[in-house]
């Protein structure tokens, strides 16, 4: 193959990779569904409608009911990047069996929310929500659980925040934009020659780590070291990013992403529960 052919390859090949980015970037980020799949009283628990106002938009979610012997405790669950809060409330609702109030809400463009999707806007999303919570929960102690995307949500949200939080559990929550997109292109061999594109097509506004130095909160972060999806070297380098000596990071030797509380996850539960102050007679 001559110099020539080799050059307009390697052209062809950019320019595939510009577009593969260029017009999939934001999905690469936002999978949102309109359809509910489930609902809390699937799990026999009681739960009412909420809605959010977010500037111009109207965000909906579900207040599940703390049951049993409620705690005055509450969290308010940012959920992943894909579908809506109906596939992503089961990771939380065994914490309203345990007494705790529970929040899940949707971000614009997700189920019934208005608008669409943008890194923007979700973020303004989370700044609502998170003002929402605290005037709808005076008298509790108030947590923000973050899973992956909704980590990188709701850290620059409680950096903007002027609200009063007990603490932030993260889960699976990667560093910055350009970094996953960059370790997801290396990981596909069709892809790898292409990992460098982020830095020209995605913005590197909105990062996560550039805002956890400002999140002055106690935070408890889950992360598989063999995640598939946010590599845990991602989510260790936002960990090590928050003011020393508030963050307790629990590595797992497992390899799932976002399955910190599922069921043969018991100790993350206590862990958990422990962090947010319930007493053992309280699990």
């Amino acid at each position: 193959m001559s110099f020539c052919q080799v050059k307009k390859l390697s052209m062809r090949l950019c320019a595939v990779g510009l577009m593969i980015l260029s017009s999939g970037c934001n999905h690469l980020f936002y999978y949102p569904h309109k359809d509910i799949y489930l609902t809390p009283d699937a799990a026999k628990l009681h739960y009412s409608e909420v809605t959010i106002p977010s500037g111009a938009e109207t965000l909906r979610g579900w207040h599940i009911k703390a049951s049993g012997k409620a705690q005055r405790v509450a969290i308010i669950q940012f959920h992943g990047n894909a579908e809506n809060r109906s596939t992503h409330f089961l990771s939380v609702a065994w914490m309203a069996q345990r007494g705790v109030d529970v929040i899940v809400f949707d971000y614009r463009g997700y189920d019934g929310s208005t608008g669409k999707p943008s890194r923007q806007g979700l973020v303004e999303d989370g700044v609502a929500a998170l003002s929402w919570f605290e005037k709808a929960f005076p008298q509790h102690r108030r947590f923000v659980v973050a899973q992956s995307l909704g980590g990188a949500v709701a850290i620059p949200a409680l950096a903007r925040s002027t609200g009063t939080f007990d603490g932030l559990i993260l889960e699976s929550t990667f560093a910055s934009y350009r970094g996953i997109a960059r370790r997801k292109l290396a990981g596909v061999w069709l892809t790898w020659p292409f990992q460098w594109l982020p830095w020209l097509v995605l913005s590197g506004d909105e990062n996560p780590v550039d805002f956890a130095a400002d999140v002055k909160l106690p935070v408890l972060a889950f992360h598989d070291k063999l995640d598939p999806v946010v590599p845990y070297e991602s989510g260790q380098e936002l960990y090590e990013a928050f003011p020393p000596g508030k963050i307790r990071v629990v590595a797992s030797d497992g390899s799932a992403h976002t399955g910190a509380f599922m069921e043969t996850r018991m100790p993350n539960r206590e862990i958990a529960m422990d962090f947010m102050g319930m007493k053992p007679q309280d699990l």
